[in-house]
């Protein structure tokens, strides 16, 4: 048993990541916060909303370098964090805390520290950038830990950050104190979200990222064969916001396209060309491309074998009708 287990939280301990998933579905976690406050900037509350009512899956992110790196990392993090605080007691959680007040309130925590005789957080961070860490931890990271403290029911955190990009490599440490007037914030804006849209199934408004696109892309995923008349000034208007920002697409890819072909006659065999203001390289090489099609044709089974289904987003097709 941890500090608070039963009184504040009840700890969940999930069977892999299909299990770790489907629990973070049931509430709201400490990576889901800035998102619903409008703060992070990788998701939007309405991304949140379809990935908590089982609309879309949340995007798969395991396989791309920095994360697995990040993964990696973290046992290393640790390590470093304790031989840096020996007098400190450090212990792995790698465990879901689930707020017995508020349910849907969820924390997932990487390790706690016993600090001054009471336990606190500590939080594993790794980042490819350290400019948003100038004015000390980001906000999208500090209402993550601020959430946590709320559920767990703990007067501090530590969060531990290793910088592992090509041109740095740093280790630095923050002390959090738990801070009421964020976590009241924190906490109606969970409260609110869970409630009033998770729990209504009611979405949140769209903000416009291809995140949203892609879930919306799932949740629509079987289009019914009828079609719909909506003339709302709303639709009316984004009609018309698509075709002007179409229209200006279209010239200014023919405008590159333009430059582009003559840039590359500049600039010829050569292997760069520079400007007073800038660097012109044209990359061009020969490769290689698997040849699917006859792939197909030659061993049909085979390649059954290996076919997956999803589905693709063609993107939106507005047509002037003829009047």
């Amino acid at each position: 048993m941890i500090s608070g287990e039963n009184t504040h939280f009840t700890l969940i301990r999930c069977e892999g990541d299909d299990g770790w998933l489907e629990q973070r579905t049931k509430g709201i976690g400490g990576s889901d916060v800035a998102a619903i406050m409008g703060l992070s900037p990788w998701r939007t509350p309405a991304e949140v909303w379809l990935e908590k009512t089982g609309r879309a899956e949340p995007q798969d992110l395991s396989d791309r370098p920095h994360v697995r790196r990040g993964v990696d990392l973290e046992g290393f993090v640790g390590e470093r964090f304790k031989a840096a605080h020996k007098g400190m007691a450090v212990r792995r959680v790698n465990a879901i805390c689930q707020s017995i007040e508020r349910p849907w309130a969820q924390a997932s925590l990487d390790y706690e520290v016993r600090d001054g005789g009471s336990w606190g957080v500590l939080e594993i961070k790794t980042s490819r950038n350290d400019a948003d860490w100038t004015d000390g931890i980001p906000v999208y990271y500090m209402t993550q830990v601020q959430h946590y403290l709320s559920v767990t029911g703990r007067d501090f955190a530590w969060v531990a950050v290793q910088f592992d990009s090509d041109w740095l490599w740093e280790y630095r440490e923050y002390r959090i104190e738990r801070d009421e007037d964020d976590i009241a914030a924190i906490d109606k804006t969970v409260d609110t979200f869970w409630n009033d849209y998770v729990l209504t199934d009611t979405m949140p408004m769209l903000v416009g990222t291809s995140g949203e696109a892609q879930g919306l892309t799932q949740m629509y995923s079987r289009p019914t064969t009828e079609s719909i008349t909506d003339t709302d000034a709303d639709t009316l208007q984004l009609v018309s916001d698509y075709q002007d920002a179409s229209e200006r697409e279209r010239q200014a890819k023919a405008d590159r396209q333009v430059a582009t072909t003559k840039l590359m006659a500049k600039v010829g065999d050569h292997k760069a060309l520079f400007t007073d203001t800038a660097k012109v390289l044209w990359v061009h090489s020969e490769s290689e491309r698997f040849d699917l099609k006859r792939f197909k044709q030659d061993h049909p089974e085979l390649a059954a074998d290996y076919m997956t289904t999803y589905t693709r987003n063609g993107g939106i097709r507005v047509t002037d009708l003829k009047k």
